[in-house]
């Protein structure tokens, strides 16, 4: 994928539609009657999926281009241990929703509050009865916010946006006290 052309995408998403409609077309036609006659039309469906969710794939992730950005954020040197960074975790939320962080956009603050919702709500998308299933699904968002926030606080740190803030904030606070 890393060597395709943005032409390129067209036609492999057009190859992954082709490959599922026939094996649509062939898991209609053959029923599954002759022995071993699923796997013609399972592996081709397999195949097409696969191809056209990759086609999309890197269709979406060359037109995106705030997944440049955050890729550029990301290929710094994250700093500071765990408890620093979890201090930083407040300032680089109200940073980053105040539009004072330029590394990190908006709608990663919001899907942080949204996940944090989530854990906390007492309905789910997977009722909590089912085992492993129902916790599975708490598990999941909650790692995911858990390792979003860690990381973003060790760039946050690298990127000098927090002593930045911490000093606007000192220097604000010293023009209020005289």
């Amino acid at each position: 994928m890393a060597g395709w052309s943005q032409d390129e995408e067209v036609p492999v998403i057009v190859v992954g539609g082709v490959l599922v409609l026939a094996g649509l077309v062939l898991s209609v036609a053959m029923g599954g009657e002759s022995p071993g006659g699923w796997l013609l039309p399972i592996g081709l469906l397999a195949g097409g999926a696969g191809v056209l969710v990759a086609g999309v794939l890197a269709l979406l992730r060359r037109r995106i281009a705030v997944v440049r950005g955050v890729a550029r954020a990301h290929r710094s040197a994250p700093a500071g241990g765990p408890v620093r960074r979890a201090a930083a975790v407040p300032r680089m939320v109200v940073a980053s929703a105040r539009g004072r962080n330029p590394l990190l956009p908006r709608y990663q603050v919001l899907l942080w509050l949204v996940a944090g919702a989530y854990l906390v709500w007492p309905l789910d998308f997977v009722p909590d009865l089912l085992p492993l299933l129902g916790i599975g699904d708490d598990i999941g968002v909650g790692a995911w916010l858990l390792t979003s926030l860690y990381a973003e606080a060790g760039n946050y740190l690298a990127q000098g946006v927090a002593s930045e803030e911490d000093a606007a904030e000192s220097a604000g606070d010293a023009s209020r006290s005289r």
